[in-house]
């Protein structure tokens, strides 16, 4: 389940990379990068965290990477 964060900055969705311009901020939890609505609980989510997470020891990326 993502977290949740109000903000007004601008983002980008790290799976679909399209920016995300509600007030209304939702990070992936396992991820910790922001996260569309239209990407939230897919395939294509899934794969990516997948990738991100792939050969890393402790199974977390910051979202500053």
């Amino acid at each position: 389940m993502p977290q949740h964060q109000i903000n007004n900055k601008s983002f980008r969705c790290f799976v679909c990379e399209q920016n995300i311009n509600s007030v209304d901020v939702h990070y992936h939890s396992k991820v910790n990068m922001p996260i569309c609505s239209a990407c939230n609980n897919t395939l294509e989510e899934r794969e990516k965290v997948n990738e991100l997470l792939d050969g890393l020891a402790d199974g977390f990326v910051c979202g500053c990477i």
